[in-house]
C-alpha cells in the first residue's frame, strides 16, 4: 500500500513535524505493508504542481495534517487529487478533529478524519484499510456508513510516542526551523486554546532519547529548534533537566549559534529555572511568554488564573539577564476586556520592555470552549479561518479595526527593532502613554506597501510639527543606521555636516563602519554593519561626545 503523508507548511523555513510523527508511528507499530512517504509544500506554493507530484506516485492513501493556516489550501489540494486519482483521502489535525462530522458531510471527497495522537491511531487505521476491517475498531476515526457519519472516541495513551527523527527527516530538513516535543498536552484549560484538550498532560519518560534527539537536531544545520511543549516549565524538574543539558553541552556537542525556543508560563517560573536561564550563553535561548491580559476579571473569565505581580517580576528578571530574546503576548477580544481595560494591559505589558510585544486577536477555534459555549463567550467572528473575532460585548467592530492599526504601528516601530530610539524620544517628548502613541501612528500612517525609508519619512512629516524636528531627524537616522542600512535613509532625512569626512576617517579608520554626526545631540554615532545583531536586531553601535572627537582631530 502506497501512503502519502502530506502537509502544507506556512513557509518554506518551517518544517512540520506531523507527517514525520505519523511515519514514525508506522515504523514502530506497522503495518509492514504500508510504504509511507512524506511530501511537503507551502500554502503559497504551486498547488497544481504539488498535486501532480502526488498523483504521479499513484498512491492508495493520501493524508494531510490540517491547521487554521492551511485548511483552505489543503481542501483545494484534496479536490485536485481526488479528481485525478482514485485514492483514499484521510485528514487529521486540530482544524478537522473537532468538526469531523460536519466536514465529512460537507466534503464528499474526504473519506476519513482521524483524531487524537496520530503515532498511535494511524497504524491501526492503515491496518484496517489493508485488511478491510471494521472502522469502528479504530480509535479516533470518523467515517461514513449507510449515509450517516459515525465517530469513534479518541484513545488515551500513556507511552512516549516514537521519535520522528530518522535519516529521511534530516535529508528533508535542510537547515530549516525544526521542532521537538518532550511532553504532550497541557495542565491548563484556557478557554481560547486547544492545548488542554489535545491529550492528558504527560512528560515523556525516556530522557536518554530526549538527549539524543536534541543532539541530532542541534547538529543538523538548523539554527532554530522550537520546543512545542505547550507550557515547557509546567514541570520544574523536567524543564531544568533539559535546560541543564543544553547548558552543559552548548559550544561543544551543541554548536554555537543554535537557538532553542521555549513557550513558558511566566508566573510559574521558579528560582532554579531562572538560575539556569541566567547562565545561558547569549543567543542560545529565546522565550515566548503568553500573558494574554493583565485584567484580572478577564484572566478569571478565560480560566487563565495568573499571579500578575510575579509574572511582571519574572519577566523583568529575565530581561535583566541580557542573554535571551523575550517575546510576550497579549490577545485582544477576550471576555470582560473593553478598550479601556485593553489599553491598560497594553501599557503595563509595554512598560516591561520585552524585545517583542505581540498583539494578537482572539480566534474562535473549533474545539475551544470559547467557540463551543457561545452563551458564556458571546462574540461575532469570521466564519473563515483563522476565525478571528469581529466584535464582542466589550469591544465594537470599529474598536477592533482601530486595534489592528495599532498592531501595525507596534510591529513596524517597536517589534521590528527599526525605530527604538525614535519611540523612546516620542514617548518622552510628547508625554503620552505607549498605547496612545502606537494608536496615533496606526491611524495616521498605513505601513502596508511602503519601504522602511518611506515609513521613516511619514513619521517625520507627522511628528515634526509636534516636537524638535532636528532632534527627531537625528533619532530616525540613528535608528535606520543601527537596524538597516545607510541606503535606506531617504535623502530628505540624511544628515549633512562638513566635518563628517574627517570624523569618519578618525573613528572608522578605513573599516566598513558607518558614522553620523548628531549636531543637535552633540554626539557621534559609530555603527558596525558587519557585526552580529543584538537581541533587538540592531548592529553593534557606540556614541561618542562630539566635542571630545573634535578635540582629537
Amino acid at each position: 500500500m502506497k501512503v502519502i503523508l502530506g502537509c502544507l507548511n506556512a513557509k518554506y523555513i518551517h518544517m512540520s513535524s506531523a507527517p514525520w510523527c505519523l511515519a514514525a508511528g508506522v515504523r514502530a507499530y506497522g503495518p509492514k505493508e504500508a510504504d509511507c512517504k512524506v511530501m511537503e509544500a507551502t500554502i503559497n506554493g504551486d498547488l497544481d504542481g504539488f498535486a501532480d507530484e502526488i498523483i504521479k506516485r499513484s498512491p492508495d492513501v493520501v493524508t494531510f495534517s490540517c491547521y487554521i493556516w492551511n485548511i483552505r489550501q489543503t481542501l483545494e489540494l484534496c479536490r485536485k487529487i481526488k479528481a485525478a486519482c482514485p485514492c483514499i483521502i484521510a485528514l487529521g489535525g486540530p482544524e478537522v478533529a473537532y468538526r469531523a462530522e460536519a466536514l465529512l458531510k460537507q466534503e464528499p471527497l474526504i473519506d476519513y478524519i482521524l483524531s487524537g495522537e496520530g503515532e498511535f491511531a494511524f497504524p491501526p487505521f492503515l491496518r484496517m484499510l489493508i485488511e478491510k476491517g471494521d472502522p469502528a475498531a479504530v480509535e479516533g476515526l470518523a467515517y461514513r456508513k449507510a449515509g450517516a457519519v459515525l465517530s469513534v472516541p479518541e484513545g488515551v495513551y500513556t507511552a512516549d510516542p516514537p521519535s520522528p527523527y530518522d535519516e529521511a527527516y534530516f535529508e528533508a530538513l535542510q537547515g530549516r526551523i525544526c521542532y521537538i516535543e518532550t511532553s504532550r498536552g497541557c495542565p491548563y484549560r484556557c478557554a481560547f486554546c486547544l492545548s488542554g484538550r489535545l491529550a492528558p498532560y504527560r512528560i515523556f519518560s525516556d530522557k536518554e532519547r530526549i538527549r539524543k534527539d536534541l543532539l541530532k537536531l542541534s547538529q543538523s544545520g538548523s539554527k532554530t529548534i522550537k520546543f512545542v511543549d505547550r507550557t515547557f516549565n509546567a514541570n520544574e524538574e523536567h524543564a531544568n533537566f533539559i535546560l541543564s543539558f543544553i547548558l552543559e553541552n552548548y559550544g561543544s556537542a551543541i554548536p554555537n549559534g543554535v537557538c532553542f525556543h521555549f513557550e513558558m508560563g511566566g508566573d510559574i517560573l521558579r528560582e532554579s529555572t531562572l538560575s539556569l536561564l541566567e547562565k545561558m550563553p547569549k543567543g542560545a535561548v529565546q522565550l515566548e511568554i503568553g500573558m494574554q491580559s493583565f485584567h484580572a476579571p478577564t484572566l478569571e473569565a478565560i480560566c487563565r488564573r495568573t499571579n500578575v505581580e510575579r509574572l511582571k517580576s519574572n519577566i523583568k528578571r529575565l530581561l535583566s539577564f541580557g542573554n535571551m530574546h523575550i517575546h510576550i503576548d497579549l490577545i485582544a477580544g477576550l471576555k470582560e476586556e473593553g478598550m479601556a481595560e485593553f489599553e491598560k494591559s497594553f501599557n503595563t505589558a509595554f512598560s516591561l520592555r520585552a524585545h517583542m510585544l505581540q498583539m494578537g486577536f482572539l480566534k474562535l477555534l473549533y474545539g475551544a470552549p470559547m467557540r463551543e459555549k457561545p452563551e458564556e463567550y458571546p462574540c461575532q467572528f469570521n466564519e473563515e479561518p483563522p476565525y478571528e473575532v469581529r466584535s464582542t460585548p466589550w469591544l465594537s467592530e470599529e474598536e477592533l479595526v482601530g486595534l489592528k492599526k495599532c498592531e501595525d504601528a507596534l510591529d513596524r516601530l517597536y517589534n521590528s527593532g527599526h525605530f527604538l530610539y525614535t519611540v523612546d524620544y516620542l514617548l518622552e517628548t510628547l508625554k503620552i502613554a505607549p498605547f496612545s502613541l502606537f494608536s496615533r501612528v496606526g491611524e495616521a500612517i498605513c505601513g502596508k506597501g511602503i519601504s522602511l525609508g518611506q515609513y521613516a519619512e511619514e513619521l517625520y512629516d507627522y511628528f515634526a510639527p509636534l516636537c524638535d524636528a532636528a532632534l527627531l531627524q537625528e533619532k530616525l537616522v540613528m535608528d535606520l543606521l543601527c537596524s538597516a542600512s545607510a541606503s535606506q535613509i531617504p535623502k530628505t532625512l540624511r544628515l549633512s555636516d562638513p566635518r563628517h569626512k574627517k570624523v569618519a576617517a578618525y573613528l572608522a579608520a578605513g573599516e566598513h563602519k558607518k558614522v553620523a554626526i548628531l549636531e543637535k545631540s552633540q554626539k557621534v554615532l559609530l555603527v558596525d554593519p558587519q557585526s552580529k545583531r543584538d537581541l533587538w536586531g540592531r548592529f553593534d553601535h557606540q556614541f561618542f561626545e562630539l566635542e571630545s572627537i573634535l578635540e582629537n582631530l
